[in-house]
């Protein structure tokens, strides 16, 4: 079976945080993150390897190499293996939640960064709008929305990319549906809008092993289900660049 070409990122955030600090690890784990959905989305469309180049400076592309694997993983591994001096990508595939943002699994955190760059720019009124405080009553704790502007309400989730994700992704997702459901309910009339953007980008831009894309539809049908069960519009996007587009049509 051929696999889906892609570009990835092989280095946690942990460990780089490790290495650069809390806040410079940070940073450099989104830029390589936008690099890798970058070179993905282009190696999809199918630019060849040599003519791949980085949005932004200071990347280079080394010299071609053939690694093998039976699986992704073994694949990846061994090209780690032999260009890095981090060892095994073990880290790679075993995803924890940020401990900055512990809202979001690390790929939900980057694809919420990359949509609010892209809506907002540098407009402050915009990014305000983002990650927005609520609090519906008083009896309630103050809740947080992704996006809210005007009767919108958006919250956003991401499809595991592998099966050891499964877990974190799956308790992001029905901690915002609750949120997002919990806000409706207590909003005393004012007429609310509530819908669950998922990211699925990686059905489209990363190659994925049949356990995992099985686990990625399988959450994909869940949520489907629960919107609708919980009268909540559901959007997908294979990228924050298609999201941006849905976003900022609201304003």
């Amino acid at each position: 079976m051929a696999l889906s070409p892609g570009t990835h990122c092989i280095l946690p955030i942990e460990r780089l945080r490790a290495m650069l600090g809390k806040q410079r690890g940070t940073a450099a784990f989104g830029v390589l993150e936008e690099v890798s959905q970058y070179l993905t989305q282009r190696q999809v469309s199918g630019v060849p390897l040599e003519d791949l180049q980085a949005q932004f400076h200071g990347f280079m592309r080394g010299p071609i190499a053939v690694a093998r694997g039976y699986t992704r993983e073994q694949l990846i591994d061994a090209a780690v293996r032999s260009v890095s001096a981090f060892g095994k990508v073990d880290d790679f595939f075993d995803e924890s939640e940020p401990r900055d943002t512990p809202r979001h699994t690390i790929r939900t955190a980057q694809f919420l960064k990359t949509l609010k760059r892209e809506v907002a720019g540098d407009d402050p009124a915009i990014k305000a709008r983002f990650e927005k405080t609520v609090r519906p009553s008083i009896e309630l704790p103050e809740l947080t929305v992704d996006y809210a502007f005007r009767r919108w309400m958006l919250q956003i989730t991401s499809l595991p990319a592998t099966v050891k994700q499964a877990a974190h992704a799956l308790r992001e997702s029905q901690s915002k549906l609750y949120e997002i459901d919990l806000i409706r309910k207590n909003m005393q009339g004012n007429e609310v809008t509530p819908v669950l953007l998922v990211n699925e980008d990686v059905l489209y831009n990363l190659p994925l092993s049949s356990i995992a894309e099985d686990e990625a539809n399988k959450m994909l049908d869940r949520l489907d289900r629960l919107a609708k069960s919980n009268g909540l519009e559901l959007l997908r996007a294979s990228s924050p660049f298609e999201a941006a587009d849905v976003v900022a049509a609201w304003s």
